[in-house]
């Protein structure tokens, strides 16, 4: 485990972080040639309007449900057992309503899918299996064989680097393999700042030690695309995969898994650019790829279920899309668990699909289940909350609750208030989703200034063609939204505003398709 070739890459599980990372399993290279780590796969940034495909506060705890009496909550919890060591706790709930193993018993982790009995363990108990294994490179779980996320990669990863630093000296290969998997985690946990400077330094060694273009460092280039995408330099993102996809065709053949999970993230950067068709055709392989590997119906394919409903929404197949939606939700619990962070970005384009067909009280259902998944994950004030948080806002103001549409729109508007989050391109989507609600409360001034300023983010984030190109798009569905439920007003606003932003393009001219880089969390997300 401690050669200079990184290990084989596993089949993809599920969407990324999202967020929203599409975890492999396990897929052979050619013999005796390094094989790929894989890379988060991303989910559609539109529809969740993200994600992302993923990233947090402990993504190892699991939300449970709650329930309400005499105007408090109290949240239950099973009673949870190290499955190493087989101690468990005095009770199984707290009484302030805390289900979070990094405050009511921080040795306690929940690290992986798996649930029952094998659920939890101390995070002790995880870190000495991992030592006495003394396989460095091996994240996965020995039960569900599923990598493990979060505060337990982290830690475990950590013990890797420091372990590949003694044995092989500080630039080895070996150290740049521990700090992909150790950059993934800090991504996982919201610090895609950290995760970039990591994956940087790591293909840095890669390159020096195997030459650049070499498949060993094809992981790396796909973790740093996603990091660049995750901080609004889109078509820095798209330029990194494409290599990463050339590398791995070259290597692996087309029409190989390995390749399958770069499809999928690479569509995902022509859609945030606006590249419909481009990313329909290259959706569609990779679905093709997967069905053929793992079978139909398998959970490695939600991902691209995910994104392909997007892409049916947009040629305006809603209800094709709101069924692929449906079937990766029922493929995700079924796997991962209700309630698991993996489903948030499902539940919130299905949501968002759901009030395109009419259905306000379902899609205000679904967005209130996704928020509060993510609150869990990430905490109540994380950049990860803003697009359901304005999502949330738009469908209350939709059924009239105006107090609700007002509070959760200025939660959004917070959520982005962070210097790296004010360029990217989900703050433009949040911006136009306020718009939308101020132009429904009669508020024409404050819609106008949000309307301005989306547009003016949108353009910073992704260029004007590809701005005006998602501001189509948005409005389109916004306009689906509006007309449902009888809001003709709000609908000739936005169609007012998409054909503005239309005239001002031509008479502008076409400037740069470069987003601009910023530093912060990704746009989507997983």
């Amino acid at each position: 485990s401690s050669s200079a070739s990184p290990p084989p890459t596993a089949p993809p599980a599920a969407k990324p972080l999202d967020l929203g990372a599409d975890m492999l399993g396990h897929a052979e290279g050619a013999a005796q040639t390094p094989a790929l780590q894989p890379a988060p796969q991303l989910t559609r940034v539109m529809l969740q309007g993200i994600a992302g495909k993923r990233a947090p506060c402990c993504p190892d705890e699991t939300p449970t449900d709650s329930t309400r009496s005499g105007g408090s909550t109290m949240r239950h919890r099973e009673l949870r057992v190290c499955r190493f060591c087989l101690d468990g706790e005095d009770s199984g709930s707290d009484s302030d309503g805390a289900f979070s193993g990094c405050e009511s018993c921080p040795e306690f982790v929940h690290p992986c899918p798996c649930r029952g009995s094998s659920k939890f363990v101390h995070m002790d108990c995880l870190v000495q299996h991992f030592v006495a294994q003394g396989e460095w490179h091996n994240f996965r779980c020995p039960t569900c064989k599923q990598p493990y996320e979060g505060r337990a990669l982290c830690q475990l990863a950590e013990i890797s680097r420091a372990r590949m630093v003694s044995e092989h000296g500080p630039t080895a290969p070996q150290v740049a393999h521990s700090l992909c998997y150790l950059a993934q985690a800090h991504a996982q946990l919201g610090n895609i700042r950290k995760s970039k400077e990591l994956l940087e330094k790591g293909l840095e060694m890669s390159e020096a030690h195997f030459g650049k273009g070499h498949v060993a460092t094809a992981a790396t280039l796909a973790e740093l695309a996603s990091a660049h995408g995750k901080m609004g330099d889109v078509q820095k993102q798209k330029e990194l995969l494409e290599s990463c996809l050339e590398i791995k065709e070259l290597h692996f053949g087309k029409g190989h898994i390995n390749t399958a999970v770069t499809l999928n993230n690479l569509a995902t950067a022509h859609s945030e650019l606006g590249n419909v068709h481009q990313e329909k055709a290259l959706l569609e392989r990779s679905l093709e790829i997967k069905e053929r590997h793992y079978g139909r119906g398998h959970v490695s394919t939600t991902a691209a279920l995910v994104n392909l409903a997007g892409v049916y929404s947009e040629l305006g197949d809603v209800e094709r899309g709101k069924q692929l939606l449906q079937k990766s939700l029922e493929l995700e619990e079924r796997h991962f668990g209700v309630g698991h962070v993996e489903t948030a970005i499902t539940l919130n384009n299905l949501a968002l699909a759901c009030g395109e067909s009419g259905d306000m009280t379902v899609m205000r259902d679904l967005l209130q289940r996704s928020l509060k998944i993510k609150e869990r994950h990430f905490g109540y004030e994380h950049q990860e909350l803003c697009l359901t948080l304005a999502n949330l806002g738009m469908a209350c103001a939709a059924v009239n609750d105006h107090a609700s549409a007002k509070e959760f729109c200025a939660r959004a508007l917070r959520a982005c208030a962070a210097p790296e989050a004010l360029r990217s391109r989900r703050h433009g989507v949040v911006l136009l989703r306020t718009a939308s609600v101020h132009f429904a409360l009669g508020e024409a001034f404050l819609a106008a200034d949000a309307a301005s300023r989306s547009v003016a983010t949108l353009r910073q984030a992704l260029g004007r063609s590809a701005s005006s190109r998602v501001l189509a798009l948005e409005c389109t569905r916004m306009s689906r939204i509006w007309t449902a439920v009888g809001r003709p007003d709000v609908v000739r606003h936005l169609h007012e505003l998409r054909d503005l932003d239309k005239d001002s393009q031509h008479s502008g001219g076409e400037s740069s398709e470069s987003g601009s880089e910023t530093e912060g969390v990704r746009t989507v997300s997983i």
